[in-house]
């Protein structure tokens, strides 16, 4: 079916008007990062204005509260994702390869645990934290946040190692290989495009993630984006300082995305084609 130009320019214009309703609210509020702060209560500011990095200066070099919490959330990110890794490797090889009764059941209980509320879980680890004396410190959030990157990560790595062919593992173990030397040599080697998708998101998950922090951490864990509620204040809403927050905090999953973007699309084509 050919499109005549007429076709063509309306196709464009409706993809350029999507494009503008998803891109525009994000180009505004980083605009309005680099505003001067008595510009951003304008009833309808200009679109040109003498940048300033006043805002960022403020929230990060000084006073600069906000560079402690954007190094709060690196660390619990970054162990939030080291930490759910094994477990998640080792459930979902186990669901992949063995012959499992109650796989289907457990399939569906590691997704009940992504769609409950998380509401539901930060009362009984609250109550846990502060009994064994761990409120307020990152190997508190980041054991609670397993509740959100180990079930995400278990059934997307399934599903990469579903796609590794099994002959490649028989074939090893006649050659003498155990099963945990095919999984390491063999298996792991193979799904390793799939394994940093699933820990790229498991990084934004628990780099986004707002409630856990907000109730289990304290002054000195705090994470960024927590930090940047903390420009709601009884005063006023300091919008120059939350956009400079919320634009510091976006950088670092967009940093991640475009250095191994390539590996997000030999994840989402792994196993597309076989053999």
């Amino acid at each position: 079916m050919h499109l005549t130009l007429a076709h063509k320019v309306l196709l464009y214009a409706l993809a350029l008007l999507c494009l503008l309703l998803l891109i525009g609210p994000i180009l505004w509020f980083i605009l309005l990062a680099f505003r001067q702060p008595g510009d951003s209560y304008g009833a309808a500011p200009s679109l040109f204005f003498t940048p300033t990095l006043e805002s960022f200066q403020a929230t990060f070099v000084n006073p600069g509260n906000n560079a402690r919490q954007l190094l709060n959330s690196l660390i619990v990110s970054t162990g939030a994702t080291l930490l759910s890794l094994p477990f998640s490797l080792a459930a979902a090889y186990s669901l992949s390869r063995f012959r499992l009764r109650a796989k289907q059941f457990i399939m569906s209980w590691y997704i009940s645990l992504l769609m409950a509320p998380p509401i539901v879980f930060i009362i009984p680890f609250f109550i846990l934290m502060t009994r064994i004396g761990w409120a307020g410190t990152y190997q508190a959030m980041v054991v609670l946040l397993q509740t959100i990157t180990i079930p995400f990560s278990v059934w997307l790595l399934k599903s990469f190692m579903d796609d590794v062919p099994l002959e490649l593992e028989e074939a090893a173990q006649v050659d003498g290989a155990n099963r945990l030397q095919t999984f390491w040599r063999i298996t792991l080697p193979l799904a390793l495009p799939g394994i940093i998708v699933t820990s790229m998101f498991a990084f934004v998950f628990s780099w986004n993630n707002v409630l856990f922090p907000l109730v289990l951490s304290k002054q000195q864990t705090t994470t960024l984006p927590v930090g940047t509620i903390s420009f709601f204040a009884s005063t006023g809403i300091y919008w120059n300082y939350i956009a400079a927050t919320a634009v510091v905090a976006m950088l670092p999953p967009m940093l991640i995305f475009l250095a191994l973007g390539r590996y997000v699309v030999r994840g989402l084509t792994f196993g597309a084609v076989k053999g």
